[in-house]
């Protein structure tokens, strides 16, 4: 664990430090940079001693990491950082494509000229974006703004939690899909813009099986890399 780069995102962030939802949103988005490295124990005084907090807020935020899949613990050894498996990335991206292709059948009708527009903007901020954690917030407000007409909570809540577990490879995983992905962001609104439903949602599949593939392709890659690589001594 990197601890000064841990102290510098946290002083970064606002809210109260105190607070587990703040904790676990600081220590959420240092798993997404690799300051909390997959696999590796949360030494938990630790982390509370950086943070500046007690443990009982920090073991919350732990947990509540822990429902999302981030973090899991093993007993008397403690709370680790998961890993996430090709297995277990095709099937919550199987999951995001069945619910998002379904909020964007039940949102359509309700897609106003302004969400498009909103819409519109953020894809813009994207392309400008240099921050891959605050891409892929950007890339979350991008879809969410097209579902939000569906008043599906409970399914956008769902989505959410599934992308935080994907999305835990974005700093390495962006740069192999960024431009083709942007693109078929603006293929997507392009179709909802023109009012074509089954256009829309065709294109919405097609951009989420394109992530998944690069997505299985990439940790694949990375996986042979390790095997070729090595024991550290």
């Amino acid at each position: 664990m990197n601890n000064r780069a841990l102290e510098e995102l946290a002083g970064r962030m606002t809210g109260d430090a105190s607070a587990p939802h703040h904790i676990a949103n600081v220590l959420r988005e240092a798993i997404y940079r690799g300051i909390l490295e997959e696999g590796r124990p949360l030494h938990q005084s630790q982390i509370a001693h950086r943070l500046g907090v007690s443990p009982i807020p920090l073991r919350e935020a732990l947990r509540l990491l822990e429902t999302e899949g981030l973090v899991e613990f093993r007993g008397y050894r403690g709370a680790f950082v998961t890993e996430l498996s090709l297995e277990e990335a095709r099937e919550l991206y199987e999951m995001v494509a069945a619910l998002e292709t379904s909020l964007m059948r039940i949102a359509f009708p309700g897609i106003t000229r302004k969400i498009i527009q909103d819409a519109r903007e953020v894809l813009e901020r994207m392309e400008r974006e240099e921050d891959c954690i605050r891409w892929r917030d950007l890339n979350f407000l991008f879809h969410t703004l097209l579902y939000e007409p569906a008043d599906r909570p409970l399914t956008l809540d769902m989505v959410a939690r599934l992308r935080q577990r994907t999305d835990r490879t974005i700093r390495t995983h962006l740069g192999s899909m960024r431009s083709e992905s942007e693109r078929q962001h603006r293929d997507i609104l392009e179709a909802v813009t023109a009012g074509d439903l089954e256009r829309s949602v065709a294109a919405l599949a097609h951009h989420l099986a394109y992530t998944s593939s690069d997505l299985q392709s990439w940790m694949r890659d990375e996986q042979s890399g390790r095997r070729g690589r090595p024991d550290p001594k």
